[in-house]
């Protein structure tokens, strides 16, 4: 069986986002719940052995609202198991229409492989959701990776 490429994998990331289909329009709400899946490893593997390495997070929060200001009321970071690890607001952070602000996470252990971001906001008036990507990078050796992922929004 053939292993797949790093370019396959780009190839293959690339077809699923232009063949997804458009995404859906936002809906105005006055807060909300976002989660965001976020890797604190990668491996990688040499003939029959597989290392582990840690991954830097580096959180961006984004109001994508024109007009109303939003605030990020939590950033819970919870490891693989759900449990909390670290509480990143201890104030409301407001973020204007159009600001951002980021978190990051520094490369720690290499055992909390599926941890995420709890993201709470809220706003005064109706306004579009806040974007949230997270983007990881890391290295092995002489060569480096990073990807990104993005938040959802969930009901709790």
């Amino acid at each position: 069986m053939g292993r797949i490429t790093s370019f396959g994998v780009f190839l293959i990331a690339s077809l699923v986002f232009i063949f997804s289909g458009k995404l859906p329009a936002a809906e105005l709400s006055t807060g909300g719940t976002i989660y965001v899946p976020i890797y604190r490893t990668f491996y990688h593997g040499y003939s029959s052995s597989k290392d582990a390495y840690g991954l830097t997070v580096t959180a961006c929060l984004r109001n994508t609202d024109p007009k109303q200001a939003v605030a990020i009321s939590a950033i819970d970071h919870h490891d693989s198991n759900g449990k909390l690890v670290k509480k990143f607001v201890v104030e409301p952070i407001t973020l204007k229409p159009w600001s951002s602000t980021e978190v990051s996470i520094l490369s720690g252990g290499t055992e909390d492989y599926g941890a995420n971001l709890i993201v709470r906001w809220k706003s005064d008036q109706p306004a579009n959701p806040p974007l949230v990507e997270v983007m990881m990078m890391g290295h092995v050796l002489n060569r480096g990776v990073s990807f990104l992922t993005q938040g959802i929004e969930i009901k709790e």
